[in-house]
């Protein structure tokens, strides 16, 4: 079957590129993808259903100006929890599904970082720019759709309780009933779960107030020009407040990143380190490693104190879990290396010919792409094997599997056109496959990978977008039923 699909491919049968109109409905295209998903509609209805919009169930429309600005589905993938608001200094309310019933499950103010200082803007609706998407968005926010709230939102392992920021801190709130309770008086930009490990990463900002004493003479700046030193010996300069004229109160606000450990019985706050947001990271339930450069850092659940696990000869461009051999992986230079988690001797699993260029994760599978200047080496973690494949000119940038083991890649072209490639398997090579003629686009892989949706984000969801069947190798032009989004209700 594969060198019968590599001869079509290579004869360009498999990609009819949809003609202008004649669009196809939504429930039609995808009538054989039943997996559930929660929808974000264009009118800010938040709706479950089956992919193919078969049959729905709206958990929540908006009412009073309310409106949808943020969305996390429970670990276990059974469970969604919610954010609306209908301005910054709205009242926040949080809602899960199954408890709707009786009005939102709380409500507090949002944090507003702006006034300490802090710039900060983020969609008011869900958007591309939002944070762990494992659906897919179609709307990408224009400066107008920015707002100063923070919208800050997750879950515990367990799936039994939501963590949120708002005003004045970082709260919990079980997810069936019951009080919610303070966590943390970190006021969180942002809040991050580590998962699978029981840890959260928070962009915080703290405040701080001290009393210096001071000499009125002979000191050799004013007060107000001295610097306060903070954690990590970072200094800011703070508004003062002359408490007594031999005593300064010093308030102030700085940001930092720290580590949020739930514990047995109150919740702990400890630096980060080097973790950030965008830091490349992989995670077990009883470790979180992260890259900096080329070091490997890692904290773990019973020990928040990092240690320096790795330091190689070149910069990291890839970590991951093995979870089939419970072990660290991570590609640096021309090698992919595994060593256990709990340490041991390392084991180089591939080494290329040639320098890697980048690696990409499968969106839809356990593989993972490497990029070098003519190839790309498709390694699954699991077996070890490696598919060997010809460039062919194309630069991937994204890496996608179907359910019968095909690969796909998204390609980048001149002037940032957006192409489409299918492994020819048989010839060891990437083919080329005809696409609807767009600029920045975007791939949204659905049903585990049986379906790629062409999308082009902007301020409002396309009212037509491209699908392409992997088994079939067609195109179809499909109408939009009015979504701006979507997110699987499965396991992570």
């Amino acid at each position: 079957m594969r060198i019968v699909q590599g001869m079509l491919l290579a004869a360009g049968l498999l990609a009819g590129v949809p003609q202008p109109g004649g669009a196809t409905p939504w429930s039609e295209v995808f009538a054989a993808d039943r997996d559930t998903v929660v929808f974000f509609g264009a009118d800010g209805a938040l709706l479950r259903a089956p992919f193919s919009l078969a049959t729905r169930e709206t958990l929540w429309a908006p009412a009073g100006g309310d409106r949808l600005v943020r969305v996390r589905v429970s670990p276990d993938g059974r469970r969604v929890a919610w954010l609306t608001r209908a301005h910054d200094r709205d009242t926040t309310r949080l809602w899960v599904d199954g408890t709707t019933a009786g009005g939102p499950r709380v409500r507090f103010f949002a944090l507003l970082p702006g006034q300490y200082g802090r710039v900060h803007s983020e969609a008011a609706v869900p958007s591309v720019d939002d944070p762990a998407v494992r659906g897919g968005r179609l709307v990408q926010p224009n400066p107008l759709m920015l707002r100063r709230a923070s919208n800050t939102l997750e879950w515990t392992p367990d799936s039994r309780a939501v963590v949120f920021g708002y005003d004045d801190g970082v709260a919990a709130v079980p997810a069936d009933g019951g009080p919610g309770f303070g966590v943390s008086r970190a006021l969180a930009v942002g809040l991050q779960a580590l998962e699978p490990a029981p840890i959260y990463l928070v962009d915080a900002i703290v405040l701080r107030a001290r009393l210096t004493y001071f000499r009125p003479e002979g000191r050799a700046v004013h007060p107000s020009d001295m610097a306060v030193p903070l954690e990590d010996g970072r200094p800011i300069y703070d508004a003062l407040e002359l408490a007594h004229p031999d005593v300064l109160l010093s308030r102030g606000a700085t940001s930092g990143a720290y580590l949020l450990y739930p514990l047995a019985h109150r919740w702990r706050v400890f630096t980060a380190s080097s973790l950030r947001e965008g830091s490349r990271r992989a995670a077990s339930p009883g470790t979180v490693w992260w890259a900096s450069g080329r070091i490997i850092r890692a904290v773990r659940t019973h020990d928040p104190t990092p240690t320096e696990e790795v330091r190689g000869d070149d910069d990291i461009l890839w970590l991951g879990y093995d979870e089939t051999h419970r072990s660290l992986a991570w590609a640096a230079g021309r090698e992919v290396v595994r060593r256990p988690e709990a340490g041991g001797a390392r084991t180089v699993v591939l080494r290329t010919q040639a320098p890697l260029r980048s690696v990409l994760a499968s969106r839809t599978g356990r593989g993972v792409g490497l990029v070098t200047e003519d190839s790309l080496l498709v390694w699954d973690p699991a077996d070890d094997g490696v598919q060997r494949l010809a460039l062919s000119g194309l630069r991937p940038v994204e890496l996608f599997e179907g359910p019968a083991g095909e690969i796909l890649v998204a390609t980048q072209g001149p002037r940032g056109t957006t192409g489409l490639a299918q492994a020819d398997l048989g010839a060891g090579r990437l083919v080329a496959l005809e696409v609807p003629a767009v600029k920045g686009g975007a791939f949204l892989p659905v049903a585990r990978g049986a379906r790629l949706i062409l999308s082009v984000p902007a301020s409002r969801a396309p009212a037509l977008l491209d699908a392409y069947d992997v088994a079939t190798g067609r195109w179809a032009r499909v109408d939009n039923p009015g979504i701006t989004g979507w997110e699987p209700l499965e396991p992570r």
